[in-house]
């Protein structure tokens, strides 16, 4: 009993832990947006009250404070709207359009410089982590309505998005608080919380997987035809950046990723992308067309993931920190984009009654559709195939990048641009591939890409 007892007490102490720092993180945001607002707004000496006509004419030169000389005594006015000091000399003081009242009012520029040099990249990031929540809030509500028929195993993995969201802050102030470090650099914490991400892009994808498959069937592919498949190549070039690994040029630095942290990372890229290809079908099947929007929505958020993973990449270096600012700008453009993408499904929706048809694997719950026939192009492998393919895919690929970058030299030379051309580059090529089947009618492309 003694035992069980303290078993207890100790599960309760750790959960009033985890609640006291999740309520610790949410003070923290809104602390840190707070100072930012008192950083940037003027003195109250610039924001006197004016209780004078509004009408009043404009100072020839904008931005100018103006200043009105003291009003009689007795004037009906003169005590203003409040009385005491101000009130009693009839001061008025506004703002209007000219760089010139900066240079009047100099205390603004003073307070913002000073804390602005007292942020640092991790706050920048943490407040535009925080900012991208309410968005993302307005995203789900739009996808959740019964009219933008979204697949329900697809709407669960978009809403269990938040479980990540939430195990990552209670593990990224673990990790300042027991090893005085970030969050990337402590590789149990980081890898355990980013397993959330994983998980809900599984969800998507098969969720939206079997509302294709509800039209296009599955097909019975080859063992044949997945070795000579695009993918195949991908892998077997993986194998061989892994293998030069063997022939090292550089000790793997102690903060370094593990390799099941690191296929955490890179299926949950490609994951992204497939899911973002399923979209794209979906919009066959649900008849709004308006589903492929949601893609292009979608595509500023496997740019975030790919400003993580060259940030790991080069070892979560000082010199390429900015890495993580941009992954959580690229976040809140992610959510507001894909918020719009979803309002426009919605509102088709509603301007086309009827024109909707409720797709099978959306009636049935989100289930397996009946064994369809199998087609001789397109369709979709079984989900059975296309889990062990995604494993074999994920697990090459997470190989070369962690094993075949010590045989070359630019993980160990970072800088802003050499990380800007890797994000950059893998992004142009996203959009450009978008852009071709934008332009095309087929929708039968490969599944992983």
């Amino acid at each position: 009993e003694k035992t069980t007892g303290r078993w207890w007490l100790g599960a309760g102490m750790r959960a009033h832990l985890r609640c006291s720092l999740s309520l610790a993180a949410v003070a923290g945001s809104l602390v840190l947006l707070s100072h930012t607002a008192l950083a940037f707004s003027p003195p109250a000496s610039v924001l006197t009250h004016s209780p004078g006509n509004p009408r009043c004419s404009l100072s020839p030169h904008p931005w100018v404070p103006v200043r009105a000389s003291p009003r009689p005594t007795g004037h009906p006015s003169s005590r203003g709207r409040w009385g005491g000091v101000a009130g009693g000399l009839g001061v008025r003081t506004r703002m209007q359009l000219d760089p010139g009242g900066l240079a009047a009012t100099p205390e603004i520029a003073n307070v913002a410089a000073t804390y602005l040099s007292t942020l640092t990249i991790e706050d920048v990031a943490g407040g535009l982590f925080a900012v991208s929540l309410f968005p993302y809030l307005g995203f789900l509500y739009h996808l959740d309505k019964e009219e933008t028929n979204t697949p329900p195993l697809g709407n669960f993995g978009f809403r269990f998005l938040l479980v990540f969201v939430f195990a990552s802050i209670p593990a990224a102030i673990a990790a300042k608080a027991l090893y005085g470090d970030i969050l990337a650099n402590v590789d149990w914490l980081h890898g355990s919380s980013e397993m959330f991400l994983t998980l809900t892009n599984i969800f998507i994808v098969l969720g939206f997987r079997r509302a294709v498959a509800s039209k296009e069937g599955y097909k019975d592919g080859s063992l044949t035809e997945l070795l000579s498949s695009p993918t195949a190549t991908l892998a077997s070039l993986g194998l061989l950046l892994a293998g030069g690994g063997a022939l090292a040029l550089h000790p793997e630095p102690a903060n370094a990723l593990s390799f099941p942290t690191w296929m955490v990372h890179i299926s949950s890229l490609i994951e992204w992308l497939a899911a973002m290809g399923l979209v794209w079908r979906y919009s066959e099947v649900s008849g709004n067309p308006r589903w492929k929007g949601l893609t292009w929505g979608m595509l500023p958020f496997h740019s975030s993931g790919l400003c993580a993973v060259t940030y790991h990449f080069f070892y979560n270096a000082k010199a390429v920190e900015v890495l993580v600012a941009v992954q959580g700008a690229l976040t809140v453009v992610g959510d507001l984009t894909c918020w719009y993408a979803t309002y426009r499904i919605y509102q088709w929706a509603c301007e086309n009654p009827g024109g909707v048809p409720l797709a099978p694997a959306a009636q049935s719950g989100g289930q397996l559709p009946p064994a369809t026939r199998p087609r001789a192009s397109g369709g979709l492998d079984s989900e059975g195939k296309y889990l062990w393919s995604l494993f074999g895919l994920v697990a090459v690929l997470s190989a070369a990048v962690k094993w075949g970058e010590l045989a070359i030299d630019l993980p160990f030379e970072p800088s802003v641009g050499a990380a800007a051309g890797i994000v950059g580059g893998l992004t142009a090529l996203n959009v450009a591939t978008w852009l071709q089947r934008s332009t095309s009618e087929s929708t039968d492309f490969n599944e992983f890409y």
